[in-house]
């Protein structure tokens, strides 16, 4: 089961790979037509297929790859107690939970230190009385009445939201204009509203599910940057230009108040206003820029390469049943016992028998099967002896499954690569 997931991830990493390559790259130049919360859908939808380890039985495949039961170099030594693919699957169940467990754990220290923060603020009582009204009159302004705490921290680097059921707006004891506060508050509001910490998350849930692969971990930025882009969108929907000037100066306000501030290493669950240079200069052409697209053709079509693209990748995971199939040679094969129903009959051990035998397991791509099909029924059975008196018995059942020595396997016809 562990070797049949982890094949599945592998194939659905390396498609996935190579739609966000292409959407990154060789689309770039599109991409920014099309409106921040359609991008943030698409990458959520990649986010999606990455965590379902499942490949359906249809599949269209341009690229075959076989994983080997053992190393070349111990395929003539004693067998091992593990396949060298369970022991791949082994340790990317450990580095997965490591690295879930590591963010996680960043996370709570990271939040355990805002907290701590709020007792060492440099604001008075009163400036911080009326920083926490503003912050409840621009709350009840966008209609939000859950219950969401307000830290005034030292050691908060930037303002941003923390928390998942019980959020926290995090902001630095820095003295700000009350328009500028206004706006970080609506920001940091909107974030609670659209529910981006649980956005977050399920990134972080693909990072840890595909560690391995380097693709993911920029589409991860990616997303987390189109996602405070449509958090600025959120923003200023529905406003006039001079709104929109005040918003872009508060991001402005906010950078040149941050450079007082000391670096605060960041993590990947928390939203923040604040952004990089490169990626401030970025927010603040976004802002002006003219209405983009929606983006439902684009959506409709990233959804058809996600679901059914996922399968162009096949990943056959050999076990002692298809090393043995793999490497089985005309020339070794000493006899063939056919069977259908009721008969059985030797076949005739011809030069072309032999080469049919060995053609039809290199034209067939094995998967193990989850279940057995209760209502199929055998309709043909051989057995194949080789040279060395080892054997295999094969039987083809009216589902399309395969049975070799008792073991079940989805059968793949003619994939290509």
């Amino acid at each position: 089961m562990l070797e049949y997931i982890f094949g599945c991830v592998l194939e659905i990493s390396m498609a996935a790979g190579v739609f966000v390559l292409f959407w990154l790259y060789a689309f770039r130049k599109r991409m920014p037509r099309y409106s921040p919360r359609c991008r943030t859908i698409l990458w959520m939808m990649v986010a999606l297929r990455l965590l379902i380890p499942i490949q359906p039985d249809f599949r269209l495949t341009l690229l075959r790859l076989t994983a080997p039961y053992h190393l070349r170099g111990q395929m003539l030594a004693q067998p091992q107690s593990m396949s060298l693919m369970q022991m791949l699957a082994v340790i990317w169940v450990i580095g997965a939970i490591l690295f879930l467990a590591a963010h996680l754990t960043a996370y709570k220290l990271f939040e355990h230190r805002m907290k701590q923060g709020q007792s060492t603020s440099s604001l008075s009582q009163e400036e911080y009385m009326e920083v926490r009204n503003l912050f409840y009159e621009v709350k009840y302004s966008l209609g939000i009445y859950d219950p969401i705490e307000l830290w005034v921290s030292s050691e908060a680097s930037g303002p941003m939201l923390l928390g998942f059921f019980r959020s926290k707006v995090v902001v630095p004891d820095l003295a700000m204009e009350r328009e500028a506060m206004a706006m970080i508050f609506r920001h940091e509001l909107l974030h609670h509203r659209r529910k981006d910490s649980w956005y977050r998350l399920l990134i972080l849930a693909a990072l840890s599910m595909h560690w391995f692969n380097p693709v993911i971990y920029l589409m991860a930025r990616r997303s987390t940057e189109d996602l405070e882009s449509a958090c600025d969108r959120s923003v200023i929907r529905g406003k006039g230009s001079d709104f929109v000037e005040a918003y872009a100066q508060s991001l402005l306000q906010t950078a040149r108040c941050l450079l007082q501030r000391k670096n605060v290493r960041q993590t990947v669950l928390v939203s923040y206003f604040s952004s990089s240079a490169k990626r401030l200069k970025k927010r603040l052409v976004d802002l002006f820029a003219p209405i983009p697209k929606k983006g439902l053709k684009l959506l409709v079509g990233a959804a058809a390469m996600v679901l059914f693209g996922s399968g162009m990748v096949f990943v056959q995971v050999n076990d002692q049943n298809l090393e043995w199939a793999e490497n089985l040679r005309a020339g070794e094969i000493s006899s063939v016992s056919f069977s259908s129903g009721a008969a059985q009959e030797q076949v005739d051990l011809s030069a072309q028998t032999k080469d049919n035998v060995v053609g039809w397991f290199s034209q067939i791509s094995f998967k193990p099967a989850l279940y057995q099909n209760k209502n199929r029924v055998e309709e043909e059975r051989f057995k194949i002896t080789k040279t060395d008196g080892s054997q295999k018995t094969v039987s083809l059942f009216s589902d399309g499954s395969v049975q070799v020595d008792g073991k079940d396997y989805r059968a793949y016809w003619g994939l290509i690569g």
